[in-house]
Formats: C-alpha cells, sequence, structure tokens
C-alpha cells in the first residue's frame, strides 16, 4: 500500500513538472522546452532532485545522456587459516602423512627455540629439511570480504539553446548543479553539509525500471565549459553552448536490500 502511494506521488509530480503549466515554475527546469512535449509522449528522461532541509528543492529534467554507467564493486583481502586450516582437513577425513611431519618441523624447530631460548637453530634444521624433501606448509588462504565500494558516477550534458529563453534555463540548470555542491556557513568554525541529490530515471511520467537504482548522492565535481564547438552567442550575451560535466558519489556503501528495495529506491 505504501509503496503504490509513493508511486503515485511521484507520477504525479513529474507529470505535473513536465506539463506545460509547469513551465514558468523556477523550482522546475527542463531543458531542452522540447523535453515538455516529448515526455508526454513517453521520452526517457533523468530527473535531479535537490534535498535540503525540508527534502523539498529544486528539480531538474534533462534527456539521458549517452553511455551511462554505474560502477559496482567490492574488496575483499586474504586470510591465511594455519593450523586451524589443517584442523578442518583432519575433521573432512585427510590423514595426517609423513610429508605434513616435514613441513611443520620448521615450526616445531621454532617453537623448540622460543621454550628453550635458542638462537634459531631449531627452525633452521626444520626448514633446510621441509626444503630438500620439497615441502611447503599449506597457509590454507581463503579470500575473506571487506565491504562493498561506495558507488561514483559521472554524468555529461551539452546544452545547446535554441532561443535565449532556453539558454536562460541552461544558465539556471549549471547555477543548479554548483550551488548545491557548496557547503554553507553554519557558524564561526563550521559548516552546513551541501545539499545531497536524488537521481532518478523516467519514461515520460513512469519510472524506468530498465536503468539501475541510484541512491541519495553527494556532487563531487562540476567541471563547465563554454561554446566548445561554436563561437555564437544569443543576443543577452548568453553563449549558446553550454557543457555540463558532473560526478556524483553516494552517500553510503549499500546492503543488497537497499539496492534492490522498491521504497528506497524511489
Amino acid at each position: 500500500m505504501a509503496t503504490s502511494v509513493i508511486k503515485k506521488m511521484l507520477k504525479s509530480a513529474v507529470s505535473n513538472a513536465l506539463s506545460g503549466s509547469a513551465a514558468g515554475d523556477t523550482s522546475i527546469l527542463v531543458f531542452p522546452a522540447k523535453l515538455r512535449a516529448d515526455a508526454d509522449n513517453g521520452s526517457p528522461h533523468i530527473r535531479f532532485k535537490a534535498l535540503d532541509e525540508k527534502n523539498d528543492g529544486t528539480t531538474v529534467h534533462l534527456y539521458i545522456p549517452p553511455g551511462f554507467s554505474v560502477p559496482d564493486s567490492a574488496t575483499y583481502t586474504t586470510m591465511d587459516l594455519g593450523t586451524m586450516g589443517t584442523a578442518e582437513s583432519m575433521m573432512q577425513g585427510q590423514a595426517l602423512t609423513e610429508q605434513d611431519a616435514i613441513g611443520q618441523a620448521a615450526k616445531i624447530g621454532g617453537l623448540v627455540d622460543m621454550t628453550t631460548g635458542g638462537s634459531g637453530v631449531g627452525a633452521a634444521v626444520g626448514g633446510k629439511a621441509a626444503l630438500r624433501a620439497g615441502i611447503a606448509v599449506n597457509p590454507f588462504t581463503e579470500t575473506q570480504f571487506t565491504n562493498n565500494a561506495i558507488r561514483t558516477f559521472g554524468v555529461n550534458f551539452k546544452l545547446i539553446s535554441e532561443s535565449a529563453a532556453e539558454a536562460d534555463v541552461a544558465l539556471q540548470i549549471e547555477n543548479f548543479f554548483r550551488s548545491n555542491m557548496y557547503a554553507e556557513v553554519a557558524g564561526a568554525s563550521t559548516l552546513k553539509y551541501p545539499n545531497r541529490f536524488k537521481i532518478d530515471f523516467w519514461n515520460g511520467a513512469k519510472q524506468n525500471e530498465y536503468l539501475p537504482k541510484i541512491a541519495e548522492c553527494y556532487l563531487t565535481a562540476l567541471n563547465s565549459s563554454y561554446n566548445s564547438t561554436t563561437n555564437s552567442f544569443h543576443d543577452n550575451g548568453q553563449p549558446v553552448e553550454v557543457d555540463i560535466s558532473c560526478t556524483f558519489q553516494e552517500t553510503k556503501v549499500l546492503t543488497r536490500d537497499e539496492l534492490y528495495s522498491t521504497e528506497e529506491s524511489q
């Protein structure tokens, strides 16, 4: 029931955002202008929502950039089970052999040295015996999971305006990303965290279930360039082209439950 209500609320919000009646609302930015009409026909697009203290910041709707990718990774290390591995092997039916005794000779010699205060002769003798016999002690090395990585991904947009009004929207979108990635002064020696972003994919007013779900993010890098392929300006001096490159990082490491949780992802 709760999931159904959330979906209906989101669908209504996106539909209203992309409708012509929302064209004058500066809290909802759509580029290019024709995306409003295209989205009504089910055109895929991406939505960015700035999450302030009330989770009610500006939203931006853009076409999905080509080549969008989200890297998933995990970190592993290794652990040597040692004598615990030997014990486990014996419990599984593996019998001790003469080679085991030779292989353990260096360890046994080392223990003798420690007990008697020897100079390492025992370990050296035992190690030599194993070396000559071509025997090595099995460390029973296994892979140990450490953690998953916080996901980082980038998006690139080329905003080519066909009118001065569209150029103004492109500037607003650029400022939307820039202003929300910066911290605010909270006190004499403290800063308030930058706003987070919620990023999701849509087909018209319906959420796209075929693209990855992204958790809340921080914008960690922004690069803007102007008129990269032209030197044209609109009448008021607005550049015709604005290229925006953004790098986002999710706010935390996700678990499998969070990755595929419908309510969390929406």
